[in-house]
């Protein structure tokens, strides 16, 4: 993705962080013993959450720019199909 400005990646990579500080946290938790299961799996959920939102936003700014490109619209089906399945795949 290239074609994706400034903006977009940082609101890309901010989200990415948060995702990888909710694992961290976790992770240091599981070292450290001091693990609560509801909490844990809260807090798992809401990496989980975050990492969905990661990549409906990726997939968003993808299809945009794909639209922008003056592709044939055999190539934008093509590649819309190619990222449903890899969504719902996952």
């Amino acid at each position: 993705m290239a074609y994706v400005d400034k903006a977009e990646r940082t609101k890309l990579q901010q989200r990415l962080n948060r995702v990888i500080g909710q694992l961290q946290g976790l992770q240091k938790r599981l070292a450290e013993g001091s693990t609560d299961c509801l909490s844990d799996v809260q807090q798992i959920k809401a990496a989980h959450n975050a990492l969905w939102k990661v990549a409906q936003t990726y997939v968003e700014i993808y299809l945009s720019e794909c639209m922008k490109q003056n592709k044939s619209n055999a190539e934008i089906e093509r590649n819309m199909q190619s990222v449903i399945k890899a969504s719902f795949s996952l």
